[in-house]
């Protein structure tokens, strides 16, 4: 499923965020303002549909994510996203979302207060069908292709619809309950990624096959070696385009023989093998290949960071969240860096945060979403106004400033010039 917007209201610092994905997304804004939270907003969202009762219910409960700022205190969560999809060959648009009321004190018990599904074919004239319909009084769902969103259902308080219609095989629509319960999102958020070049016989069970959020990246790039050849060699391909130096990406399989034997109790949460990856890369300067360990830390995380663009395709993930992709990299890579991440991207689509002026001046203006607090403590993110693209960019020519240089200014200006930029017109609710 390809995401193309989500809403998120009620989680932790953010009101009424929404987000609508272009293949690169941006949310951009001064140190410590919530662009973070944004990112694990949308990952609970997704996590919470495909968590079960039990887990939706500690998580409905979890104080560090309620919001307590004076003027959203007692806001419940909500979640809205719109997707797209391919099915027997048409694009369908869906638009799915729930709300659920915090677990705030020991008098209020978890419950989802609404929660809707609606579909249309991705054509011009088409409208909307209702397929899911919750509210306070009850659930609905559409059980036929003739009739009407009408057939009542029974669910948990802290159960989802999409969750249960899971089993209802029969649905004309359970191809696209089946995607919304699997939709992916991967969080990048490891700044220092020297940790995941370390050979490591040690898998997670349950992870043995896993790719994206495998923590060993030389396994991964062993296995998408073996069984995705074209795609290990578009990765070296795209690597050495940042780093023309490099020659090859080499990685070996070491067999480890005494521990053919070992045995652990069944309870153990991890398995341990007796095959070890190592990464090598063959740079042009050097008599022989170095392990990758030894690169820079800005190499190490762009080369993670692109594999993993590269597996989401293999892996069907819709989303990748990076967090502050420029660290450790230098300003000369940025350019061609967005430009690889955008062409890479085929159903997945990539949301960064930034703070540096350097990576904005390479992003387009309708990628960025605009980071101001209009009340005291509370996020909102806002798009530019097409005129408002082209007016930044003249401004911060007749500045004789880069529009990365003059956004950031502007975002340290107290007098809220910024918003004249901005879609930002309606008041605060």
């Amino acid at each position: 499923m390809k995401i193309q917007a989500v809403l998120i209201d009620g989680f932790k610092n953010l009101s009424n965020v929404r987000i609508s994905f272009e293949n690169i997304t941006a949310l951009v804004a001064l140190n410590n303002f919530g662009k973070s939270n944004v990112l694990s907003g949308i990952d609970f969202g997704l996590t919470f549909i495909k968590a079960t009762i039990e887990d939706k219910k500690e998580m409905m409960a979890n104080s560090n994510l309620i919001p307590i700022n004076r003027n959203t205190i007692g806001k419940n969560y909500k979640y809205e996203m719109e997707v797209s999809t391919d099915i027997n060959g048409k694009e369908y648009i869906a638009q799915y979302g729930f709300e659920f009321v915090w677990k705030n004190c020991e008098d209020i018990e978890p419950e989802i207060v609404s929660e809707s599904l609606k579909v249309k074919l991705d054509q011009k004239g088409q409208k909307f069908m209702q397929l899911i319909n919750r509210t306070s009084d009850g659930a609905l769902y559409k059980s036929s292709e003739t009739g009407r969103c009408s057939a009542k259902i029974k669910v948990d308080p802290a159960e989802l619809v999409v969750n249960k219609l899971r089993a209802y095989d029969e649905l004309y629509y359970a191809e696209i309950i089946t995607k919304l319960n699997g939709m992916k999102i991967y969080m990048e958020n490891n700044l220092d990624a020297k940790s995941f070049y370390q050979p490591d016989p040690i898998i997670r069970k349950g992870f043995e096959n896993e790719m994206i959020k495998a923590g060993n990246l030389p396994r991964i790039i062993y296995n998408l070696k073996e069984h995705n050849p074209d795609k290990f060699e578009l990765l070296k391909d795209v690597y050495t385009q940042l780093f023309p130096n490099i020659e090859d990406i080499i990685v070996k399989e070491i067999c480890i023989n005494e521990l053919e034997n070992e045995k652990f109790p069944e309870d153990i949460p991890f398995v341990l093998t007796n095959r070890m990856h190592i990464l090598f890369v063959r740079d042009r300067s050097l008599a022989k290949p170095i392990d990758f360990t030894a690169m820079s830390d800005g190499a190490k995380r762009v080369f993670m960071i692109l594999t993993k663009i590269i597996i989401s395709s293999v892996s069907n993930f819709s989303l990748i969240a990076i967090e502050e992709p420029e660290n450790s990299v230098h300003p000369g890579l940025f350019q061609a860096y967005i430009r690889i991440i955008s062409q890479l991207l085929d159903d997945c689509k990539v949301i960064i945060t930034s703070h540096s002026p350097y990576i904005i001046n390479y992003l387009e203006p309708a990628w960025i979403h605009i980071g101001m607090s209009r009340v005291a403590g509370i996020a909102e993110f806002f798009t530019f106004k097409k005129t408002g693209q082209k007016q930044l960019q003249q401004d911060a020519t007749d500045f004789n400033m880069s529009m990365g240089d003059y956004l950031f200014s502007l975002l340290s200006d107290s007098d809220d010039s910024l918003s004249d930029y901005l879609e930002c017109d309606y008041l605060y609710e």
